[in-house]
C-alpha cells in the first residue's frame, strides 16, 4: 500500500495543508522541534495505531484551535480507500465513510514504526521486545489485539485474587486458553521473523539467533499443559509475591549471537543495525502474510550509524520497494530517489 496524500487540520504544530506524497522514498528535513516526528505520528493516526507511545490522541490537537484535529488520507496499492480521523477527546475513524476501528485500519494500510526508542529492542527490557512482538502480531493476526486485551483483564484479576490472598483457580483455565493462544502466535511470527531476516542480511552486522522465552513457562512442549504446570510449581513464589508469574505478560524475545547475549556482543552501533534489520525483517512478513506492501515510518533513521552502515541501510531502503517516510535532522544522508521534504515550524515544502 501507498499513503499518496495527506490532509492536516489543528494537528500538532503542523500547518493546514494537504501533502502529495512520494509513491517510494520520502525524506524529512528539518531541525529539531520542527514538527518532522508529528508527521510520522499523523501517519501513524491514519494507519491504524494512534498517537505515538505517552501520548493521547486528544493531546495532538494543536493547543491553540478552535474545535479538534482532522487527518484525512488517501492510500492505494493493492486497493484504494479514503481514510478519516477526527480527534476531539478521543478520535473518531472512517473509511471510505463508514465508521471503523484502529483494527481495520492497520489491517488496510499495515504500517511499520521505528523511533529512538526502539533502540533499546536489543538491550532494553524485555516490555520492549514484548511490544515489538505485540505489534507484528497485531498485523498478522486480526483477532490479536482483541485477545490481548482479553488476557490483560484476566491477568489483573488474578493479581487481585492473589493480592487477596484467595484462590486463583476460577482464573487459571481462561488465562491457560489465552496464553496458549497468545504463545503460538509469538512463536509464529519469531518463525517468520527468522526466515525474512535473510532477506536483510547486509544490514546485520552478525548473526542473529531469535527465540520465545515463555513467561514462567519452558517445563512442557505442549503449550497448555506448559501454563498449567508451570502455575503449580510457581503457585507459592506467587502466593508470596502476590503477583502472576506465569504467562505471556512475562515472556521475552531472546536474541543471541555466537551463543552469547546480543547485548554482550555488539557494539551500539551494531545494535542499532540490528533493531533496523527487525523491523525490515517484520515489514518483509507482513508482506507476505497479508500480501500489501507496509508502509515504513522512522525517526531519526540514521542515529548512531557510520557511514557503511548509513550506506547499507538506505540501499536496503532503496530495494525493499516499498513507500517509506524517513525523519532526519542530518541533511548529509546517501539518499537518491524518491522526494526530500523540509519541515519548518510545522510547514512541509517539498525541495529535490
Amino acid at each position: 500500500m501507498r499513503i499518496a496524500q495527506t490532509r492536516f487540520r489543528n494537528f500538532r504544530n503542523l500547518e493546514n495543508a494537504l501533502i502529495a506524497w512520494d509513491p517510494g522514498l520520502n525524506l524529512l528535513n528539518g531541525a529539531n522541534g520542527a514538527g518532522k516526528t508529528n508527521v510520522l505520528e499523523a501517519l501513524h493516526v491514519v494507519t491504524g495505531w494512534g498517537a505515538f507511545s505517552g501520548s493521547k490522541c486528544a493531546d495532538t490537537v494543536k493547543w491553540d484551535s478552535e474545535g479538534g484535529a482532522s487527518l484525512a488520507a488517501q492510500a492505494t496499492g493493492e486497493r484504494e480507500v479514503m481514510i478519516e480521523a477526527v480527534i476531539t477527546i478521543r478520535a473518531s475513524l472512517r473509511l471510505d465513510g463508514r465508521s471503523c476501528r484502529w483494527g481495520d485500519l492497520r489491517s488496510c494500510v499495515p504500517s511499520l514504526t521505528f523511533l529512538p526508542s526502539d533502540m533499546a529492542l536489543i538491550e532494553g527490557a524485555p516490555s520492549v521486545r514484548r511490544r515489538f512482538l505485540d505489534l507484528l502480531c497485531a498485523l498478522y493476526f486480526p483477532l490479536y489485539a482483541y485477545k490481548l486485551s482479553e488476557y490483560r483483564k484476566i491477568m489483573q484479576h488474578r493479581r487481585h485474587l492473589l493480592g487477596l490472598g484467595h484462590s486463583t483457580r476460577v482464573t487459571e483455565e481462561t488465562m491457560a486458553n489465552l496464553s496458549a493462544w497468545l504463545w503460538e502466535c509469538r512463536l509464529e511470527v519469531i518463525a517468520a521473523l527468522r526466515v525474512h531476516l535473510e532477506k536483510w542480511r547486509d544490514l546485520l552486522p552478525r548473526t542473529i539467533g531469535l527465540n520465545l522465552k515463555r513467561g514462567g513457562g519452558g517445563n512442557a512442549d505442549d503449550l497448555l499443559e506448559d501454563f498449567h504446570r508451570s502455575c503449580a510449581i510457581l503457585a507459592e513464589r506467587e502466593r508470596a509475591s502476590g503477583l502472576p508469574l506465569v504467562g505471556p505478560h512475562r515472556d521475552d524475545l531472546i536474541l543471541a549471537c555466537e551463543g552469547r547475549p546480543a547485548p554482550e556482543v555488539l557494539s551500539r552501533g551494531q545494535r542499532r543495525r540490528t533493531a533496523l534489520a527487525l523491523i525490515m525483517a517484520a515489514a518483509s512478513a507482513v508482506e507476505r502474510r497479508n500480501r500489501a506492501s507496509p508502509v515504513l515510518l522512522f525517526d531519526e533513521v540514521a542515529s548512531e550509524l557510520d557511514g557503511a552502515g548509513r550506506t547499507v541501510l538506505m540501499e536496503c531502503l532503496r530495494r525493499s520497494n516499498w513507500q517509506v517516510f524517513a525523519a532526519t535532522a542530518e541533511t548529509t544522508l546517501p539518499w537518491s530517489g524518491g522526494a526530500r521534504w523540509l519541515v519548518s515550524a510545522g510547514k512541509i515544502q517539498r525541495f529535490d
